[in-house]
């Protein structure tokens, strides 16, 4: 049996949850131990936020194409699944990145 051929549904979607339980969870907790001053935000906060989305955003659009790819290629559903979902990690984390190294090393837009 292949890896195409595996059960792969059940460990996607418990990988999903858990992002997402995990997720709420740090919000929550960084939140409840970070000072009052520190959700204020200024004009570069703003900027460097909308470019460390748009940068993430890209890896969606990658994600959606490279499904619509490989289902137009008749690939087994296990690699359309995991490409999609592999393209959404990559968004977060791409997106995280850039807002850190823009923090880091400054913000100069285009």
């Amino acid at each position: 049996m292949g890896l195409a051929h595996a059960p792969y549904a059940g460990a996607l979607l418990a990988a999903v949850g858990l992002s997402i339980v995990v997720s709420i969870a740090a919000h929550i907790g960084i939140a409840a131990f970070s000072p009052e001053e520190a959700n204020i935000r200024d004009q570069r906060d703003r900027e460097i936020h909308r470019f460390g989305e748009y940068v993430g955003r890209s890896f969606v659009v990658i994600g959606a194409v490279s499904g619509l790819l490989l289902a137009m290629a008749d690939a087994p559903p296990f690699w359309i699944a995991n490409a999609i979902y592999l393209a959404f990690v990559l968004s977060g984390v791409l997106s995280s990145v850039v807002k850190v190294i823009s923090y880091r090393f400054g913000f100069h837009p285009w």
